[in-house]
């Protein structure tokens, strides 16, 4: 009866994940897709900024269990700070571990969820790499995963931080590369806690160099890390920048699972979009610029062309850029004359009389390209451009008539209708354009207390009512949900710039970050791959209790049996995070049963008592183990 409860448990997994595999057979291609601000553009008319929405779409995650192999190169900072003590990641406990416990902790689920067609480099450092903590790229199959989970045992913290140094090791170790290993997307993570003691400026172009070649994402560690060190770092590698503050450091890893799980679901590398005005010479439109945020993006030949690097796609993620054109009154040698019952296109001297005559102009050409994989050219796909196409009718063709003063009598007046979805990402550019250079005042200030973040929390919120007022009349435009995210970042400057700087930095990148605690995050970025893993995250187990890992860290280094306390630590974990899923599961209340807070009481206590057992059991048996083998 106990099986068949739990297969009817598992039931719904079972078809999700069916449901994935056979979604994999059929994963649609990278999309991309134009919207015009407006339909219509009258015929004489002169638009000196008409915006153009470029959606471009990665395929759904379809199978987890395959995808683009990777090559991850994690940066651990082992300076001395990181024996600080914090919290343990069981409310419930009076369990109490270091920085370092909790980063191992973390570590050791990323190489578990690493597939076996991935690598793992880990790159330890402190006042320089420390080479003894640290590894070339392991294979995760075969030994790789547990040398890697060895490497992690092992660290110690002592030291100062020196961040360019193990940045330099870890471009290194991608660059010397060979063959087809090559082909292996390319990651770095960052993870440390605190201020760089090299007394390093960093900014974008010190960063740019040393960085640009692959995604660097970093994470800060409690409230001591440097937010503009690491969002540089992050804008310079097109990467992004997530923290977890000091309440939330026992959740090290589900800030980690945020990224994981996109780059464990990579869709497409080298994404570039291409953009051609059409007809530039014959009075046509010409591009001015491309809101793209963290993406690069230019503007060639005096507007006639442009282009959008949008590099690696996440499963799933949908990037939105605005391209802004000039567009020009329009000449008969602009305009292609169309007819919509006959479907016939004719010249513009053409007159059919049973028909509703369209004339149209093309304003862009789009095409993309991207690949499945870096370096190989078999898997390149180049897609050719669709046009941008608006109408161009006479002006009395081209408005809705609407009263000017009210329902009844009165002058009428003709409005053009922009599309919302166009607007909301206009606003959203200006946002984040605000947002961005406010947080670079910010830093350039370089406040040297707390005491001067109030006036900080001012200027934003200012800054933000200017900026409503002047749009408070833009119709269908939501401002409401973009308060409540100004009023999050007000709030968060009470204690420094790294709530701002990893919002900045989600926006650029309009890639979800954690902003404090895996739970805070840009809902909109997230993917269901993330979503996953940060609900597998959020399960684990908390790491040893101190009197474990004291007993592994403190036997004589001459004597046999280390391994066997990892063993045997990880033996005991895995049995008592198995309990910890299931016996929950006997308190699950009946259609009928009205007390639901009673059940949420005997589950509660339930998971505190299963915590005590498990820190008493694995610190027997670690002892026990220890006499069997003492020196």
């Amino acid at each position: 009866m106990g099986q068949l409860h739990n297969l009817m448990l598992l039931l719904p997994c079972l078809i999700f994940s069916t449901l994935l595999r056979t979604e994999a057979m059929s994963v649609a291609p990278v999309k991309v897709s134009t919207t015009p601000i407006f339909p219509t553009i009258p015929r004489g008319q002169t638009n000196k900024d008409f915006q153009v929405l470029l959606r471009v779409e990665a395929p759904p995650a379809a199978d987890l269990n395959s995808h683009v192999p990777l090559d991850v190169v994690a940066v651990l900072d082992v300076s001395g700070s990181m024996n600080d003590p914090v919290a343990a990641a069981s409310p419930k406990s009076n369990l109490q571990g270091s920085r370092l416990d909790l980063l191992k902790a973390s570590m050791k689920f990323v190489i578990r969820k690493l597939d076996d067609g991935d690598r793992l480099s880990i790159v330890a450092f402190n006042d320089g790499p420390v080479k003894e903590y640290s590894s070339g790229l392991l294979d995760v199959s075969g030994d790789g995963r547990s040398i890697a989970g060895k490497k992690i045992d092992r660290l110690q913290a002592r030291g100062g931080t020196a961040l360019m140094p193990a940045l330099e090791e870890a471009v290194k170790i991608l660059d010397e590369r060979q063959g087809s290993s090559r082909n292996h997307v390319g990651f770095i993570l960052l993870l440390t806690d605190g201020d760089d003691t090299t007394g390093f400026r960093w900014t974008r172009d010190a960063i740019h160099g040393a960085v640009a070649k692959y995604p660097v994402h970093t994470f800060g560690l409690g409230a001591s890390h440097d937010p503009e060190a690491l969002l540089h770092i992050a804008q310079g590698s097109r990467g992004t920048y997530s923290f977890v503050d000091d309440d939330n450091l026992a959740n090290i890893a589900g800030a980690l699972a945020v990224c994981l799980g996109g780059l464990k679901t990579v869709a497409a590398v080298d994404t570039r979009v291409s953009l051609k005005a059409a007809e530039l010479s014959g009075g046509g439109a010409r591009i001015v610029r491309v809101d793209s945020g963290g993406y690069e993006s230019s503007v060639a030949c005096g507007g006639a062309s442009g282009e959008v690097v949008v590099g690696v796609l996440y499963a799933g993620e949908v990037k939105n850029f605005v391209v802004h054109l000039h567009v020009p009154a329009a000449s008969s040698t602009t305009l292609t004359f169309s007819s919509v019952e006959c479907g016939g296109y004719y010249d513009a001297a053409t007159v059919c009389d049973h028909c509703h005559h369209r004339h149209q102009q093309q304003l862009l050409a789009v095409g993309y390209s991207y690949s499945h994989a870096p370096g190989a050219a078999a898997a390149a796909v180049s897609v050719e451009g669709h046009g941008v196409f608006v109408d161009r009718p006479e002006v009395a063709a081209v408005f809705v008539s609407v009263d000017a003063f009210g329902v009844g009598g009165g002058r009428q007046r003709q409005i053009p209708l922009p599309s919302p979805v166009v607007m909301q990402h206009m606003v959203r550019f200006e946002l984040l354009e605000l947002v961005a250079g406010f947080a670079e005042a910010e830093i350039a200030s370089k406040p040297a207390t707390t005491t001067t973040q109030p006036r900080a929390a001012d200027v934003l919120q200012g800054k933000w009512e200017e900026f409503r007022r002047a749009r408070q009349f833009w119709g269908g435009v939501e401002l409401d949900g973009l308060e409540e995210e100004v009023d999050a970042m007000v709030a968060s400057l009470r204690s420094g710039l790294a709530y701002v700087s990893s919002w900045v930095s989600s926006h650029q990148m309009q890639r979800a970050t954690a902003m404090g605690s895996p739970e805070k995050v840009v809902a909109e970025f997230m993917t269901p791959a993330m979503v996953i893993m940060v609900e597998e995250a959020r399960k684990l187990p908390p790491p040893p209790p101190p009197a474990a890992a004291e007993a592994a860290r403190e036997r004589p280094g001459g004597c046999d049996g280390g391994d066997d306390i990892h063993h045997v630590i990880r033996q005991r974990l895995e049995l008592w995070s198995k309990v910890r899923r299931e016996v929950p599961l006997m308190y699950q209340p009946s259609p009928e049963q009205e007390d639901v807070q009673l059940t949420a009481v005997f589950r509660e206590a339930s998971l505190e008592a299963i915590d005590r057992a498990m820190h008493h059991d694995i610190y027997l048996a670690v002892v026990h183990v220890s006499n069997q083998r003492r020196c």
